[in-house]
């Protein structure tokens, strides 16, 4: 252990480094039998003057997708834009066979969206931040 000396950064580590170590997570990872290839797949809604008004996207990694970012401007809110963004992509996450679809949200932001779209709670992190909770959502599909 003398060989070994301890680094501290107040940032990332220079990619060469951070490659070392995905490389490293992958190769575990694939060793248990799990090789990990995400895959990006994202729906934008635009307007008359090509303007982005709202967007999903997601990751699909082994039977699962995960709702990375979901956004849909004040203009359009509470008309639906959502849940046909949602519909889509679980869709999409049927198409590829995945069996869950997965996220997590602020109190302040969508639990309430997810709940009525059939999300399940499996998890949350109270007083994060303080006065505010961070929910994880799942939704098991119909295949």
């Amino acid at each position: 252990m003398e060989n070994i000396k301890i680094k501290k950064m107040n940032s990332e580590p220079h990619p060469k480094d951070k490659q070392i170590m995905v490389e490293g997570m992958l190769s575990y990872h694939a060793s248990k039998g799990h090789p990990r290839k995400t895959e990006i797949y994202s729906i934008l809604l635009r307007d008359k003057e090509n303007s982005v008004k709202g967007t999903v996207i997601v990751s699909f990694l082994w039977n699962g997708m995960h709702i990375d970012s979901l956004w849909i401007d004040e203009s359009l809110r509470n008309q639906g834009w959502g849940s046909k963004l949602m519909k889509l992509v679980e869709d999409e996450a049927v198409k590829r066979g995945c069996a869950i679809v997965y996220t997590d949200t602020f109190t302040w932001q969508a639990p309430k969206f997810y709940e009525k779209l059939g999300y399940e709670i499996y998890g949350k992190l109270e007083d994060f931040p303080e006065e505010n909770t961070l929910y994880y959502f799942v939704k098991k599909l119909k295949k």
